[in-house]
C-alpha cells in the first residue's frame, strides 16, 4: 500500500472575491487529486492561504459531483511577529502550524498566478514570498506551479526572488516571457514552461436563448478605478472607461445583440478591486433591455460555465478571458501587463488581442469589431489550440508534477 502524503498548497485562496484566484486553486486541486487517485496515493490538502482563521476543515464542491476536502492552515504573520508571540492564542496557533509544517511531505506554490513580483507592490511581494521563505527553515520539498515570474525591478526584492526560486525543486511557468526573465536570472535552474492551470479547470455551459447573439465583456475595477493607487498605476494608453463605453455603446446599437456584463472580481463591499460593484454602476447607468448583468458568482466554476455559453468574449480580468478560451468561446484578451501578452501572443499563438498599454482608444475598437465579425475564425483556431497546445502542455504538467512528487506517471 502507497504512503499517505501531506500536501501544502501556498498562495492559493478560496474565501476570495477574485474568482481568477479562486480558479488557479480549484484546478489546482482538481489535477493533483485526480492524478494521486490514478496513482493510488491517499493525501491531505493544507492550504495556507484559504481566507480561514482556524484549523478548520472544509470541502469543495467540483463539476460532475467530484468533492475535495482541505484544512485550512492560518495564515501566520509576516509583521509584528514578534508582539504577537506574545499573545497566548497566537502561541497556540504557532505551535499547532508548526506541527502541521513538520509533516507536510511536498509544497505547491501558484503564487495566485501573477503575484510571484514587485508589480503590485512591495507589500504584495512580501505576503506572497512568507510561506516559501519559511519553508527554507523547514527545508520541504518545494514547487513554484504554472505562474508569471517576474519582473523584479527593486533590487532588493528580486535578490529574495532569486533565493526562493534556487531553493525549490521545480520552478514551472505559464509563459514564455516568464520563462525567459528566470533562465536571465538563474540560467543554470531547471525550468518548464506549462500554461496556465485554469485552463484544465472543469464547468458545465450555460445555455442561452438562441435568437440572440450574446457578449460577454468583463470589466475590471482595478483598471477602472487607476489601480490601487487610483492614478492609472498600470500606465494604461487608453482611457480605460472611455473605452468601456465605446464598447458598450457599439454592441448596444445591434438590436440582435444582448451584452452581458461579467464580472470576475464579485465582493459584497465597496472595493477598488470589486467588478460587481462597476457593473452595477454602469448597467444602472444604461437602463437598457439588452444589456444584462451576470449573476453574483459564488465559485470559479459558476463564472465559467456561464462564460462558456457565450458567443463573443472580451475581458480585462486574465482568467475571465482563460474561461472563455478553454471553453472555446470567441475572446478578445485585453491586456495590460504582460502576463496577458505572454500567455495568449507567445504560448497560445493567440493574436485577437487588445493592449491597453499601447493601443489608442479607436485602435482597441477597431481590433474589438474585426475580431466580433470574424469570431467564428476565432473559435476554430482555440479548438486547435486546446487539442494542441493546451493538451500537450497538460501531459507536461503532469509528468512534472509526477517527477517532483519522485513517482512515475500513469
Amino acid at each position: 500500500m502507497k504512503k499517505h502524503l501531506n500536501i501544502l498548497l501556498v498562495n492559493c485562496v478560496v474565501v476570495n472575491g477574485n474568482k481568477g484566484c479562486v480558479a488557479l486553486t480549484v484546478s489546482t486541486m482538481f489535477l493533483l487529486s485526480n492524478l494521486l487517485d490514478s496513482l493510488g496515493y491517499s493525501y491531505t490538502f493544507f492550504l495556507s492561504h484559504s481566507g480561514y482563521s482556524d484549523f478548520s476543515e472544509h470541502e469543495l464542491d467540483f463539476v460532475g459531483g467530484k468533492k475535495l476536502i482541505y484544512n485550512a492552515l492560518p495564515d501566520l504573520p509576516y509583521k509584528g511577529w514578534k508582539v504577537n508571540l506574545k499573545k497566548k492564542l497566537f502561541k497556540g496557533i504557532l505551535k499547532k502550524s508548526d506541527k502541521i509544517l513538520k509533516s507536510i511531505d511536498y509544497v505547491f506554490d501558484i503564487g495566485q498566478g501573477d503575484s510571484f513580483s514587485d508589480i503590485y507592490g512591495k507589500d504584495r511581494f512580501n505576503y506572497i514570498t512568507y510561506w516559501c521563505e519559511k519553508m527554507m527553515f523547514y527545508k520541504k520539498h518545494y514547487c513554484f506551479l504554472p505562474q508569471t515570474i517576474g519582473p523584479f525591478d527593486n533590487e532588493t526584492i528580486r535578490n529574495r526572488a532569486v533565493s526562493a526560486l534556487q531553493f525549490s525543486d521545480f520552478v514551472l511557468v505559464r509563459d514564455s516571457q516568464s520563462y525567459d526573465y528566470v533562465k536571465n536570472l538563474l540560467p543554470e535552474k531547471s525550468v518548464s514552461e506549462i500554461i496556465d492551470v485554469a485552463f484544465f479547470m472543469p464547468y458545465s455551459k450555460k445555455i442561452l436563448q438562441k435568437d440572440k447573439v450574446h457578449v460577454g465583456l468583463n470589466v475590471s475595477a482595478l483598471l477602472w478605478n487607476g489601480g490601487y493607487t487610483l492614478d492609472n498605476q498600470f500606465k494604461l494608453n487608453a482611457d480605460y472607461q472611455k473605452v468601456v463605453r465605446k464598447i458598450i455603446d457599439f454592441f448596444l446599437s445591434m438590436p440582435d445583440v444582448v451584452l452581458h456584463l461579467v464580472p470576475h472580481v464579485v465582493e459584497p463591499m465597496h472595493s477598488v478591486e470589486n467588478d460587481y460593484e462597476i457593473s452595477c454602476a454602469i448597467k444602472d447607468m444604461y437602463d437598457n433591455s439588452n444589456l444584462e448583468l451576470a449573476p453574483f458568482f459564488l465559485d470559479p466554476v459558476q463564472a465559467k460555465s456561464y462564460i462558456a455559453g457565450l458567443d463573443f468574449f472580451m475581458g480585462a480580468r486574465m482568467h475571465s478571458t482563460i474561461a472563455a478560451f478553454s471553453s472555446c468561446v470567441p475572446v478578445v484578451p485585453m491586456a495590460y501587463s504582460r502576463k496577458f501578452n505572454g500567455l495568449f501572443e507567445d504560448t497560445l499563438n493567440y493574436h485577437h488581442i487588445v493592449d491597453l498599454k499601447v493601443d489608442g482608444e479607436e485602435k482597441i475598437l477597431n481590433i474589438i469589431k474585426q475580431n466580433f465579425e470574424n469570431r467564428t475564425v476565432l473559435k476554430n483556431k482555440e479548438q486547435r489550440q486546446m487539442e494542441t497546445i493546451v493538451a500537450d502542455a497538460g501531459k507536461r504538467l503532469e509528468e512534472d508534477i509526477c517527477k517532483f512528487l519522485h513517482v512515475k506517471n500513469r
